[in-house]
């Protein structure tokens, strides 16, 4: 326990109490949990229309990351229809935009 708390504060992250009896509740509803203050409060929401593409996308199978980048700057949405994802071999139609 002691480990995961440093962890969590040398890494910034959202804590969601879901291992309560409420932990359901409180992730529908957006409330967060502090990592000292057990009490929830409410996630501010985010406007993500503001945030820019990256243009990778994410295997919906095995987590496969397509990035440009890798690929000589190869759209995602350039790749033929017959592209297939090179570790589980699903098809286009199974990735999501990252």
């Amino acid at each position: 326990m002691t480990q995961s708390r440093t962890f969590i504060r040398k890494h910034p992250t959202v804590y969601c109490g879901t291992h309560i009896p409420q932990g359901y509740e409180n992730l529908e509803a957006k409330r967060v949990m502090g990592l000292d203050t057990p009490v929830p409060t409410i996630l501010a929401e985010v406007d993500f229309s503001k945030q820019e593409a990256s243009g990778k996308y994410v295997c919906s199978i095995c987590g496969y990351v397509y990035d440009p980048a890798e690929h000589d700057g190869v759209a995602f949405e350039d790749l033929p229809d017959d592209w297939r994802c090179p570790r589980c071999k699903q098809p286009k139609t199974k990735f999501n935009k990252a």
